[in-house]
Order: structure tokens, then sequence, then C-alpha cells
């Protein structure tokens, strides 16, 4: 009898333990989306202001050339 109830408890335990590994693994997944979206937006920000202070050094007549 005591046999039963612990290998029901042991059963029960690694089914939650596979629940906490998809939760974990499905959390890890959201993070690196999220990081990757914020790295796309700082790049799109880094090179929108580049080219705004590009061409308003342009406009100005105020380019710098490397030689």
């Amino acid at each position: 009898m005591l046999a039963k109830k612990v290998d029901t408890l042991t059963k029960a335990m690694e089914v939650e333990a596979k629940k906490m590994r998809r939760e974990v693994a499905a959390m890890e997944r959201e993070v690196a989306a999220m990081r990757i979206d914020k790295e796309h937006d700082q790049r799109a920000r880094r090179l929108t202001s580049s080219k705004s202070v590009n061409s308003s050094q342009f406009l100005s007549g105020r380019t710098t050339r490397n030689n």
C-alpha cells in the first residue's frame, strides 16, 4: 500500500517536473525573442539617427571627408 502511494507520488512529481521544464524553455524562448527585438530596435534607432545626422550635415554643407 505504501509502495503504491510512493510510486504514484513519484510519477506525479515527474509529470510536474516535465511541465516545469517546458515552461522554463518557453520563458527562455520569450526572453531570447525580446532580446532580439531590442537589438533590432537599437540598430534601427542608430541607423535612423546616423542617417539624420548625415542628411543634416549634407543640407548644411558640412560634409566631412576622411583622407
